[in-house]
């Protein structure tokens, strides 16, 4: 895994922008729903080691303790935390 410097600004500038169009995406819910899960993932690899499927267990207790109204379960927001992990580290978004 190779990661690069996080901008947390533009990374959330990005994620704004296109939330809407990701296939995890669930109509009627905002980006106050979604950008708590970015966060998990854009910033995990700055606290974490290792591949996302490994970690997995770990992000999700990340995202329990972050998550404040967002309405997504775990199961919902696994896609936004896997997806902002992937575009920091340059990996591969891979199918549940």
């Amino acid at each position: 895994m190779t990661t690069r410097l996080i901008n947390p600004t533009a990374e959330d500038a990005h994620w704004q922008l296109s939330f809407r169009t990701e296939p995890y995406y669930r109509a009627g819910l905002g980006y106050d729903d979604y950008g708590p899960a970015y966060r998990v993932g854009y910033t995990a690899p700055l606290r974490r080691s290792g591949r996302f499927d490994e970690l997995e267990d770990t992000l999700r207790l990340d995202w329990e303790r972050v998550k404040g109204r967002s309405r997504l379960t775990w199961d919902e927001a696994r896609g936004a935390v896997q997806a902002a992990w992937a575009r920091v580290c340059d990996e591969e978004v891979l199918a549940a």
